[in-house]
């Protein structure tokens, strides 16, 4: 048996310019880090001795004789990426700490995890960068989601990092190298609430605008861009209270690339925090709904919560493993 633990993200900066339709013509980069809430993967060869068949179990619970009729796309595309032997019964089981859809970039955890535990199934495991670019091509190639290419990294490689995309598809990683001091202040001033799951969300359904007027908004997502490297700048001062405006700044600008960014639920939700001492703040992921982040000073979170009160706040830390193997009884 086999289990993999990858941590859900949250970006800060960057947004939008990590889509290969952006930065493969003008270059990108984001802000991004790890949470300790995670996507669990476990695999298992079947010990049923009656029957060869493979199970996956997810929302749904699949029992199958071939590995072309699983219903779950990431799942049938993935073990055929993988090349896996269907001769052997193969069990999948997922488990998630937080709801799909929501912003926290839980498919591409997803597609990091699945790959990470079925390499390691099969003896044949995947380095950090491989296990993304997998989940990238997965996602982006195969399954042809309209998502962008930050996820896959930053659930592969956890940790606060700038993540850089390069004109010609090379992708690299920076660590950002903060104080445990000023990851604890940054953790300390930050709020996370659940606004809830738009039935039938995904990401390309709300990104569908942004990527169309890429060419027209060229202006706005090189500022956007722009702001990574500052917002690198003032955590390294230890600068929440501009870290905070700044993400302020970047929101104003990212709600404007799409009509289905935001709403007026949303909308009433950031000025609701606004009013109540944050600083700043953004919707995760694509937008529309699921979780909202704002950056807000220690004494003013609990009149921020009271204010907040219909919505789930979810407490976290960061974290800096990324994707990796918690369990596997082969090698015991």
């Amino acid at each position: 048996m086999i289990v993999s633990r990858t941590p859900y993200r949250i970006s800060f900066f960057g947004g939008g310019t990590d889509y290969p339709e952006w930065y493969l013509k003008n270059g990108g980069s984001v802000l991004s880090s790890t949470i300790n809430k995670y996507c669990y993967i476990t695999a298992k060869y079947s010990t049923n001795l009656n029957e060869i068949y493979h199970r996956v179990i997810w929302t749904h619970i699949e029992n199958v004789y071939s590995f072309k009729d699983i219903l779950h796309p990431a799942v049938r595309e993935g073990i055929k990426q993988l090349a896996l032997d269907e001769k052997k019964g193969l069990e999948i089981y997922h488990s998630g700490d937080l709801p799909a859809r929501t912003g926290i970039g839980s498919s591409s955890s997803f597609c990091v995890g699945l790959f990470n535990t079925l390499s390691t199934l099969v003896e044949r495991p995947l380095n950090k960068m491989e296990l993304a670019l997998k989940a990238i091509e997965l996602e982006q190639d195969i399954l042809n989601e309209q998502v962008g290419s930050q996820d896959q990294i930053a659930a592969s490689f956890g940790g606060i990092n700038k993540i850089i995309f390069n004109q010609n598809g090379a992708i690299s990683v920076e660590k950002i190298n903060i104080s445990s001091e000023t990851v604890k202040l940054l953790n300390n001033n930050i709020a996370l609430y659940y606004t809830g799951t738009r039935i039938g969300r995904n990401s390309s359904d709300v990104t569908y605008d942004m990527v169309k007027n890429f060419d027209s908004n060229h202006s706005l997502l090189t500022e956007l861009n722009s702001f990574v490297d500052e917002g690198i700048s003032l955590l390294k001062k230890a600068d929440i209270t501009e870290f905070g405006k700044l993400l302020h700044e970047s929101w104003k600008i990212k709600k404007s690339l799409g009509k289905e960014i935001s709403n007026d639920l949303i909308n009433e939700i950031y000025e609701t925090a606004i009013n109540n001492g944050a600083y700043g703040g953004k919707i995760l992921g694509a937008g529309g709904a699921g979780f909202i982040m704002f950056i807000v000073p220690e004494s003013h979170k609990k009149s921020l919560s009271k204010a907040l009160n219909k919505y789930a706040e979810v407490s976290f830390e960061f974290e800096s493993t990324g994707s990796s193997i918690i369990l596997n009884s082969q090698t015991l």
